[in-house]
């Protein structure tokens, strides 16, 4: 049986991966890089999954970042719109 994500963990541990991807890109800190790889490494511990994948060609924890910030920086234009839009009414 598949669970679907939100039921795996709360929408506040979901809220902690998409912050410390956020360090990340303000710090480009090593550790702050970790920190993702850590999360997405105890997410698959926690549900039996296979591990994030980090090899010379691909790397999880460097897709996770770049999709966190592609959703966030969508979500603070559709915010910033949705608030221009009513302005104009």
């Amino acid at each position: 049986m598949s669970l679907h994500p939100s039921e795996l963990y709360s929408q506040s541990d979901w809220a902690e991966l998409f912050m410390l991807c956020s360090k990340y890109s303000e710090t480009g800190l090593w550790n702050d890089y970790r920190q993702v790889t850590y999360w997405l490494e105890e997410y698959s511990k926690s549900y039996d999954l296979p591990p994030p994948e980090e090899t010379a060609e691909w790397s999880d924890t460097a897709y996770t970042i770049k999709e966190a910030l592609s959703f966030l920086d969508k979500f603070a234009e559709n915010w910033t719109s949705n608030l221009e839009s009513r302005g104009n009414k």
